[in-house]
């Protein structure tokens, strides 16, 4: 029991050094892809905080099986190599007590990335998409800039005498091109603007004013007491729903409406199996490779875990294009990898060599 929880303590250990390193990587890659959205707009630090968050569900689909497996190689590699997997045999533990930890995290992995393909990934996916939308839009209307002609916003040119604040102005100017090319001029003592990320405008209430409206032979004139004028941001907020933003439920119900709706119904229920066969391929190829060490270990794991994806991305890629049925696009990889698991974990455990070896001379 004791060797068993310093196993799981070092698998631990080595798990959540790889996730934390593996989700600053992928966030970075995600992020820099924003970088011209986000930088040339001045995203808030509570902003970029949101994303973060909220792009880690998407990020863990991909990191936690990597996770797993480079960890179970990393420790029970260490352990081989330093003849713990020998003196542990010598005392009679046998394979399967050994591989329990590896097996024990596994097990925590398929059901946390269960939680996360299920319910947790289309709900953040939804909250990162309205961010970023709310991120520019507030930054749409910091645009405007005392005494400066903004032209932020398409057919619209903004004039302000002062800024009282960052969204109030005072002696504001306004020229729009109409509709049906009959511009409008707008003149108010003050306003305030206010963002509505959801509609895709910014609305500016202006107080104590005049309205002119042009047309080709007349103009008219009106004035105000309180007039909500609409700016429309040039970033249009996608109401559709994607379908990484969908549920399971949303998706199998819509499974009919075409091939794309299957592939990701298929990927998010498979990929939570990638952790349970890593859990049961890595500690029965880790013991039975040699003495690789931590590095050789990292290599050979790695060179697992691109064949897998490969696979995936692949059968994915064949689905699609209705080359093969989406099931077995989506499942190849784990039938595949799951069978070589339970075949390599069975001679392991009957501490059976993975290849035979050859004995005798031919005459």
């Amino acid at each position: 029991m004791i060797i068993r929880r310093s196993i799981f303590k070092e698998l631990l250990l080595n798990f959540l050094i790889i996730i934390l390193f593996l989700s600053f990587v992928l966030f970075m890659e995600k992020f820099v892809r924003l970088t011209k959205v986000f930088m040339g707009r001045g995203a808030e630090f509570t902003d970029i905080v949101k994303i973060f968050l909220f792009l880690q569900p998407s990020i863990l689909l991909l990191s936690i099986p990597m996770a797993i497996l480079v960890a179970v190689f990393l420790t029970y590699g260490r352990m081989s190599t330093d003849n713990e997997i020998i003196v542990l045999k010598g005392s009679g533990m046998g394979f399967w007590s050994m591989s329990r930890p590896a097996i024990i995290l596994a097990l925590l992995g398929f059901l946390t990335l269960s939680f996360i393909s299920i319910y947790l990934l289309p709900r953040s996916m939804i909250s990162f998409k309205k961010t970023v939308y709310e991120s520019i839009v507030k930054k749409a209307s910091m645009a405007i800039e005392e005494e400066t002609f903004s032209t932020v916003f398409t057919g619209t040119v903004i004039f302000v005498k002062e800024m009282l604040s960052n969204d109030r102005f005072k002696g504001i100017f306004i020229y729009r091109e109409g509709d049906t090319k009959e511009p409008i001029v707008v003149i108010a003592e003050d306003g305030a603007i206010y963002s509505d990320a959801e509609e895709g405008v910014i609305n500016l209430s202006m107080l104590n004013g005049v309205i002119h409206t042009f047309a080709e032979k007349s103009s008219s004139e009106a004035t105000f007491y309180e007039y909500n004028f609409v700016l429309t941001s040039t970033v249009k907020p996608e109401r559709k729903l994607k379908l990484n933003e969908r549920g399971i439920v949303d998706l199998w119900k819509g499974r009919k409406q075409g091939v794309l709706w299957i592939v990701e119904l298929h990927r998010r229920m498979a990929i939570p199996f990638a952790c349970l066969i890593f859990g049961f391929l890595g500690p029965a190829l880790s013991t039975r490779i040699g003495k690789t060490g931590r590095l050789g270990g990292f290599s050979f794991s790695l060179s697992i875990l691109i064949l897998y994806y490969v696979l995936l991305i692949l059968g994915e890629g064949l689905a699609k294009a209705k080359q093969v049925p989406p099931f077995w696009g989506g499942w190849t990889p784990n039938i595949l990898f799951g069978a070589i698991a339970i075949l390599l974990f069975y001679k392991a455990s009957k501490d059976r060599p993975i290849f035979k070896k050859r004995s005798g001379f031919r005459g």
